[in-house]
């Protein structure tokens, strides 16, 4: 039984960040396991999300609405019905939204965190995987305040690296 697996490799996020995203499932069709950790943030980040599309590397924006299109909702969920991040349970969310599920990444130099979260899932037609995965940096209105990340869409084990798209 292949068991689906997304694992961040090296974080380059600014300044000397580091560290890595890991999504896993136990069993098929089960709740996925998202370990955080991440270090030297500097207080930086906010808010983290799966996008709709995976990075497009030979585009020169490659985290334009665009090329990225919103967060990753594919149930059309109502996001001004959501509570403020971290205070709800997981489905009152957008399926991508990490940091409204979990808690935002606000004022944090570094993070170590293990969520479990039912409503993302690692395959089957609302799958996050083969998207790309944005923490946002300050206000996150330029593509320069993000860092990037892509989930890619084949293997059991499953690596993406982000990268500080300035």
């Amino acid at each position: 039984m292949r068991v689906p697996r997304a694992n961040m490799g090296s974080w380059f996020g600014p300044e000397q960040s580091t560290g890595q995203i890991y999504f896993s499932q136990a069993v098929p069709q089960g709740p996925t396991s998202i370990n955080v950790s991440l270090q030297g943030l500097d207080a930086l980040s906010g808010g983290y999300h799966v996008h709709i599309l995976p990075l497009r590397s030979d585009s020169p924006d490659p985290c334009s609405n665009a090329n990225i299109q919103g967060h990753y909702n594919p149930l059309s969920f109502n996001v001004s019905n959501s509570p403020s991040p971290g205070v709800g349970t997981v489905d009152q969310y957008e399926i991508g939204d990490i940091s409204g599920k979990f808690g935002l990444l606000t004022n944090q130099n570094d993070t170590d965190a293990l969520h479990l979260d039912p409503d993302m899932p690692l395959n089957g037609p609302y799958s996050v995987v083969g998207r790309s995965v944005h923490p946002v940096v300050g206000s996150g209105t330029l593509c320069g305040n993000r860092w990037l990340c892509q989930l890619p869409p084949m293997g059991p084990l499953l690596s993406f690296t982000l990268h500080s798209q300035k």
